[in-house]
């Protein structure tokens, strides 16, 4: 059994690659850098016609993307990251390859080492903290509670047979078995079809994609199959693809509404989300990078032409009310200012002002990258370790 699932941190749905190289004499440097991914971004942001409240414009989101990298930038430097230039540019063409779409992780692909184009000096084995977005592990670890990880190392547990301890279990699909020979207990399969659960201190488990029917006979329950399409749900679980319609009596499986459908209970197949009782496309990822310039300073068209604006002219000349890290300033946006407030609140905003813990909340929960950042968001950050508040 796996003890990470998923390589996570700093950008980790953009960053995958089997190998974590150096860079080459081809390979950007931290200035290009920042000028080729504010590009990149800003030029997907107004081809896919993000909305925003007070439109968008192209110097616009260039300044306000650029000044916040290249400051993040300077104050991982000065804390001792590393930048890596082909992991940079790995981040930029994943950007531009995914376009007007969303990320989708696949759940049947190889574990893959993060890619990250900052990373720091810590090794397997060593404290890890989040560094201005970034974790200070380095290239091709990931920090997990607290300590740098290799994220596809697998633990040799014990197998079939072997001798196990309860308190660490076993291989994949195995228990510990410390009931029929609690003496030297040892590893055995997970109960199948037919076969009663485990006992309730161990969770009433069996074995994959089979569940515990504790409906049927309550005083002995059973492990049985997911049930399937149009088959009564008595425990609310179904097989894959399917979800448990209790808007029926009694609830039975049914597909998970599609594109147009309705989602009556709030939830539509991936990648779509329910919005008023419809599911909707989500909005363009790109979108979520840039908040827009501000409602009531654009030039109220929100083409995209934009040109020299006032507002433009403010953020380059640096007299934005950002924080460090050259994002808005935290904890003080609203969703009409085109802005984004912080990772770490339930701000209302439709983003937040960290990109990296933002995209990395994403790949686990699309629905953050189109609704207002609200707890659900908040809590995923340490749930799938893209950061600390």
């Amino acid at each position: 059994m796996r003890t990470i699932d998923r390589v996570t941190g700093s950008l980790a749905l953009l960053l995958l690659s089997a190998a974590a190289g150096g860079c080459k004499e081809d390979d950007p440097n931290v200035d290009s850098y920042v000028d080729g991914w504010s590009k990149t971004v800003c030029d997907a942001v107004i081809e896919c016609n993000c909305d925003y409240p007070g439109g968008a414009q192209v110097e616009h989101c260039l300044s306000q993307l650029s000044v916040g990298a290249k400051t993040q930038a300077e104050l991982l430097d000065v804390d001792g990251l590393t930048f890596d230039g082909a992991c940079a540019q790995r981040q930029i063409d994943e950007i531009d390859r995914i376009g007007c779409g969303v990320f989708e992780p696949d759940p049947d692909a190889e574990c893959e080492a993060p890619c990250k184009p900052w990373y720091g000096p810590m090794h397997a084995g060593g404290t890890c903290t989040n560094v201005n977005g970034y974790d200070n592990c380095n290239q091709g670890l990931v920090c997990d509670n607290g300590v740098c990880v290799h994220p596809c190392a697998e633990p040799d547990l014990p197998q079939r047979g072997e001798a196990c301890s309860t308190q660490f279990g076993c291989d994949e699909g195995l228990w510990c078995d410390a009931v029929s020979t609690p003496l030297l207990p040892v590893c055995a399969d997970l109960p199948a079809i037919g076969e009663p659960c485990l006992p309730p201190e161990l969770g009433f488990a069996c074995g994959e994609d089979l569940i515990c029917d504790m409906v049927t006979d309550p005083g002995s329950p059973l492990c049985a199959a997911l049930p399937g399409l149009d088959e009564e749900c008595p425990v609310g679980a179904c097989a894959e693809d399917l979800y448990c319609d209790s808007s029926e009596a009694p609830a039975v499986c049914t597909m998970l509404p599609a594109l147009g459908e309705l989602c009556p209970l709030g939830i539509c197949a991936s990648p779509n989300l329910c919005d008023s009782g419809l599911c909707v496309e989500p909005p363009p990822q790109v979108c979520g990078y840039y908040g827009g310039v501000p409602e009531g300073l654009g030039d109220g068209d929100g083409d995209g032409s934009g040109g020299e604006s006032d507002i433009t002219t403010t953020i380059t000349a640096g007299e934005s009310s950002g924080d460090e890290t050259g994002f808005p300033a935290t904890g003080t946006t609203g969703p009409d200012t085109g802005e984004f407030g912080s990772c770490c609140v339930a701000n209302g905003t439709p983003g937040c002002d960290d990109i990296e813990v933002y995209t990395c909340v994403c790949e686990s929960d699309s629905s953050c990258c189109a609704d207002p950042w609200g707890e659900t968001c908040v809590d995923a950050i340490e749930l799938y370790g893209c950061g600390v508040c």
